[in-house]
C-alpha cells in the first residue's frame, strides 16, 4: 500500500499515523481492527502492539459493536487528533491550490514550511510509539507543541 501524501511529506515512518491517517482519511465512518489493519497495510499483529498506545492517548474510540466485532472510529474531540487533521488539511489544501497554479513557487520546500507547523506533535507521535516504558500514563496535552 502506498503512503498518502501526508505520510510523504511528513517523512516519519510510524505506525501511528499511518493508522491515525487511514482513519483521517476515512473520518466519516467506524472500522474494526481487521478492516483498520486491511485498509493501512498493516498486519493485525503490527495494529496491535501500537493500539494500546492510540486508546491510551484517546486518539481512537469505540462506537459500536456487530457481532464479536468491536468498531472504531478517530476521536476528533482529542486535541492531537484536531492538530493533526489540521494539517492533514493544510498539506491538501497546499497540493489542491498547487494543481491550480504549477509555476507558483517550489513544491518541496512550500510544502516543508506548511508542514513545519506539524513536525514537533509528529516527532512527538512516533517517540511515544517507540518509547519503550510507553509512557503509561501520558496524556495527549503532554504530545502537544508549547
Amino acid at each position: 500500500m502506498d503512503d498518502s501524501q501526508f505520510i510523504r511529506v511528513l517523512g516519519i515512518k510510524s505506525t501511528m499515523l499511518k493508522v491515525l491517517d487511514f482513519l483521517m482519511d476515512n473520518e466519516s465512518f467506524d472500522y474494526s481492527k481487521t478492516e483498520i489493519a486491511a485498509g493501512t497495510g498493516l498486519s493485525r499483529a503490527t495494529l496491535f502492539k501500537v493500539w494500546p498506545r492510540l486508546e491510551a492517548l484517546a486518539l481512537v474510540m469505540a462506537t459500536r459493536t456487530i457481532g464479536q466485532a468491536k468498531m472504531y472510529r478517530l476521536n476528533k474531540e482529542n486535541p492531537i487528533v484536531k492538530k493533526l487533521m489540521e494539517l492533514d488539511d493544510l498539506i491538501s489544501e497546499y497540493y489542491a491550490l498547487k494543481q491550480c497554479d504549477p509555476g507558483a513557487g517550489s513544491p518541496k520546500n512550500d510544502v516543508m514550511e506548511v508542514a513545519a507547523s506539524g513536525r514537533d506533535l509528529i516527532r512527538a507521535i512516533a517517540n511515544y510509539e517507540n518509547d519503550p516504558e510507553g509512557q503509561k500514563d501520558g496524556q495527549a496535552e503532554e504530545l502537544l507543541p508549547l
